[in-house]
């Protein structure tokens, strides 16, 4: 009798769980999910116009069926549930290409590729004859590398050939000098679920650049280096944490300012509004980094009104740049940072007088992998 209860409450239990799921995965279907805040991605959509022509070439098939995946009820609990076990208790090294090692996450690339590395330096290569090659001024370029560089270093793993993509870069560039900040970095200089490098650790990065673009203000930026007020935002979640779906414990965000810092002003060349450097409130987005200048901009020009010298420098830089050319203003009455991603280098004589400026290519490794310049 007992044994006929049990049987029954678990079949009953059973097509309540299978009911609650079929409701669940009805209404996400009718009312789908657009994006996904933890992978930063659009979610897969059902087809708004099925054929008999996308029912044979199996477009319409395909497309549901990412649509039932993307879609599938509780799918965040069960993805962080598989990564869980396949990471803690398979003792799996990485999951969706993502990578743990000490607590850092890296998404692991074997290879550049050709044809995007060639794409992405010819864009460079255009607008140095452009716009450079005769502007007067003196013209760097240096890469930042990935954080796969150290996974690959310093673990064993499978990475791309950094010193091909250098020298790449130095051969198709040789009127601009290359500045090599690959041994300035360390794993601990960036976030732990993050791509981006930690402002507060680039001290001798900074150095570095400062070293070779602007040898005069080494000494007083030696000594200011320390005068630096941190300021921290906790419960930085970086875009790995989403990507491979562990249960981790957030970074800290850390901005740093001083007096020079605090009297600069950002002019948005897009919307014609001046702010300050740095935005802690936009901390709440889904992309927490946009504390630095407010996230993806494509043409800013920061101003400092107590520089001690009147050069100016542009910066054609990615993300990585916002962050670090708040701690490179003391040497510059202004800095025009270019984000090519976002505006055509054909336009950029319309808002930026290159004569006597120097400028600086400061790029992610892996954004030249990419098709991202205009």
């Amino acid at each position: 009798m007992r044994d006929n209860i049990r049987d029954k409450f678990i079949t009953i239990l059973f097509c309540v769980i299978i009911g609650a799921f079929l409701v669940v995965g009805s209404y996400r279907l009718v009312n789908p999910v657009k994006t996904s805040e933890a992978e930063r991605r659009p979610l897969a959509q059902l087809p708004s116009n099925v054929t008999w022509e996308s029912i044979i070439d199996r477009s319409a098939i395909e497309k549901t069926e990412s649509a039932l995946t993307d879609q599938f009820p509780m799918r965040e609990f069960f993805r962080t549930l598989k990564a869980e076990f396949k990471i803690h208790v398979l003792g799996a090294k990485e999951n969706n290409r993502i990578a743990v090692e000490d607590g850092y996450y890296a998404k692991i690339e074997s290879a550049f590729d050709d044809r995007l590395t060639d794409y992405s330096i010819g864009r460079l290569v255009y607008i140095y004859e452009k716009y450079l090659k005769d502007n007067g001024g003196e013209k760097f370029v240096s890469l930042i590398p990935d954080k796969n560089y150290f996974f690959a270093r310093d673990y064993g793993y499978p990475g791309p050939d950094y010193d091909n993509l250098r020298d790449k870069v130095q051969a198709a560039l040789p009127g601009m000098t290359y500045i090599d900040i690959f041994d300035t970095l360390e794993l601990s200089d960036y976030y732990r679920t993050d791509t981006h490098w930690s402002q507060p650790e680039l001290a001798e990065t900074v150095q570095r650049l400062i070293m070779m673009m602007n040898p005069e203000l080494v000494a007083s930026s030696e000594a200011h280096v320390t005068e630096y007020t941190e300021h921290r935002l906790e419960g930085f979640d970086g875009v790995y944490k989403g990507q491979i779906s562990l249960i981790t414990k957030p970074d800290t965000l850390v901005y740093l300012t001083d007096p020079v810092i605090d009297g600069c002003t950002v002019y948005d060349y897009e919307t014609g509004k001046t702010s300050g450097i740095y935005n802690p409130e936009l901390f709440e987005r889904a992309d927490q980094y946009d504390v630095f200048l407010a996230g993806t901009r494509a043409l800013l020009r920061i101003d400092n009104p107590n520089a001690g010298a009147d050069k100016e420098l542009i910066l054609f830089r990615d993300s990585f740049g916002s962050s670090i050319a708040p701690l490179m203003v003391d040497g510059y009455k202004s800095i025009y940072l270019v984000d090519i991603r976002y505006i055509s280098p054909d336009y950029l004589g319309e808002f930026i007088d290159f004569s006597g400026k120097d400028v600086l290519f400061l790029y992610s490794a892996m954004i030249l992998n990419q098709k991202a310049f205009k």
